[in-house]
């Protein structure tokens, strides 16, 4: 796995430069076949200290179409003397292909394409950790929400120095989101069109689930928060993941696969739990 992921989310010596307030894109080093996806695009609000603030990354959820929420939390952090760092998921916002919805093509029946956008996202989030770095930042860490999560507990274990980890409902691994939930109908019924049972999915993307990755940061320094009722990322799922990783902060809100509680919850218990974070 540590071979392979090294080699799978391998960052490009050469990191682009221009890191500043306000909107910004970068050309992606993973290219696809869609124009539209192969830039990923910041939104960047500086703290007190400009960029050599420290630095929060936000990961959304999967389908998002509003950032209104984020730049909510984006002014929190500001407040707390925080840069925040807005980034658009694959296919989702500025990065959706003409003609889909916000985050359609991540999980679309194309198991190859699924496993090349995470594998984008991951690259992706360590470029931008290495880039607030490099603007001054001395620390970085990640709030992940979702799909936001997985991102950001794939990140955590294949990019050295991070500073901490929220993870709000991540989603530990591909097989428990498809199969045993009841969103995930529609995707099982794409993937199994094409020949992919979940016996196959398990064995070809371990390398795309946080389950099976190491932390490269203290468990001591992330937090995982589960929902009772969720059963894409269900509880004992996110426990096991909290356990496998060396015993992380765990904690838990009382609804399904995304809400209103987990969100705040999560900065609660995240500034609670690392109030020097």
């Amino acid at each position: 796995m540590s071979r392979g992921g090294e080699e799978f989310y391998r960052v490009p010596e050469k990191i682009p430069e221009g890191l500043s307030e306000g909107r910004v894109s970068f050309s992606s080093p993973l290219k696809g076949d869609r124009e539209e996806n192969n830039r990923f695009h910041l939104r960047v609000w500086p703290g007190p200290k400009g960029m050599r603030s420290p630095a929060m990354v936000l990961l959304h959820s999967l389908f998002s179409a509003s950032d209104v929420g984020y730049v909510h939390w984006a002014s929190v952090l500001n407040r707390l003397g925080w840069t925040a760092v807005f980034y658009d998921l694959p296919y989702h916002f500025r990065r959706r292909p003409k003609g889909t919805w916000s985050g359609e093509l991540i999980f679309g029946g194309n198991l190859i394409r699924s496993a090349e956008a995470i594998r984008q996202a991951v690259t992706e989030v360590r470029i931008v950790t290495r880039m607030l770095k490099a603007s001054g930042a001395p620390e970085v860490g990640l709030w992940g929400m979702s799909l936001g999560g997985w991102v950001a507990g794939l990140t955590l274990c294949h990019e050295p120095g991070l500073a901490c980890g929220w993870l709000a409902q991540p989603i530990p691994d591909v097989a428990t989101a498809i199969w045993d939930s009841e969103g995930g109908w529609v995707l099982r019924r794409q993937m199994e069109e094409r020949g992919l049972d979940r016996k196959r999915v398990e064995k070809l993307l371990p390398l795309v689930c946080p389950s099976h990755g190491k932390l490269q940061l203290s468990s001591k320094r992330v937090l995982v928060v589960g929902g009772s009722h969720d059963s894409v990322a269900p509880p004992s799922k996110l426990q096991a993941l909290a356990k496998g990783w060396g015993g992380t902060h765990y904690r838990e809100v009382g609804q399904g696969h995304i809400g209103y509680q987990a969100m705040p919850s999560t900065w609660r218990w995240g500034r609670e739990l690392m109030p020097e974070a």
